[in-house]
């Protein structure tokens, strides 16, 4: 088991570098500087990153030109509204008035708080994902508090907000520890779990993305988060 542990601790500082953000999701928020931006940014991407990174690549560029610079104020001048009711296919199972909607939830967000940092510490919720949970519930995409779901988008967003010290996260967020974070628990993570024996479990829900992050607390200390990196290193170097 020490050696095992040994082998994830190098697998996360091989992978946890800068050159990691080119081909990742994470580079759409990386291109902002002012926390708003970034906050926008960073949810809209992990909104729609369901499938292969290629894809979801693909159509979160689409969605940063239509931001023209500034998420924040496509966002404040409601240029969303051009979605509203439409039923085209925006993206796998979404629709523009999905999209639409998730605009909706944000523009609520931001007329109420300094940004979203302040409305999840503001928000309901035992937990840091339940908290993102009821801010923007009722839109799709967006899991339910008593779903079966890992929430794997949600802990994906926070893991780039809350997380400080890394050459990939963000760790904008100042209000929040990283030892709160759960892993992003998606079936590539669960497989490589299950390979090294970290959990036994079928459902790939929170409970079983909870027993996996609890398996890196020892690993990584009060950022247990980071075995995230490690896992996708793992699968990276098993094929």
């Amino acid at each position: 088991m020490d050696s095992l542990k040994e082998r994830l601790r190098e697998l996360a500082d091989y992978y946890e570098v800068d050159g990691f953000i080119k081909d990742d999701p994470v580079q759409f928020p990386h291109r902002y500087t002012e926390k708003k931006d970034v906050e926008i940014s960073a949810f809209v991407t992990s909104w729609i990153s369901y499938g292969n990174r290629k894809a979801i690549i693909s159509k979160a560029n689409f969605l940063d030109a239509k931001f023209s610079g500034s998420p924040y104020k496509f966002l404040k001048n409601r240029e969303f509204d051009v979605w509203q009711g439409c039923s085209e296919s925006f993206y796998r199972f979404y629709k523009y008035a999905d999209l639409h909607d998730l605009f909706e939830a944000l523009h609520k967000i931001y007329s109420e708080n300094r940004d979203m940092e302040e409305a999840v510490l503001r928000a309901a919720g035992d937990s840091l994902v339940s908290k993102v949970q009821a801010l923007f519930a009722g839109v799709k995409g967006v899991p339910s508090v008593s779903g079966d779901s890992a929430c794997k988008r949600i802990s994906m967003f926070l893991r780039w907000m809350v997380r400080k010290n890394s050459p990939v996260d963000l760790g904008l967020w100042s209000s929040f520890g990283s030892d709160g974070l759960v892993i992003p628990l998606d079936t590539h993570v669960w497989q490589q779990a299950v390979k090294l024996g970290i959990t036994s479990r079928k459902a790939q829900n929170m409970q079983t993305a909870r027993e996996i992050t609890d398996f890196f607390r020892p690993i990584f200390g009060d950022d247990p988060a980071r075995g995230d990196f490690a896992l996708f290193g793992f699968g990276v170097n098993s094929k």
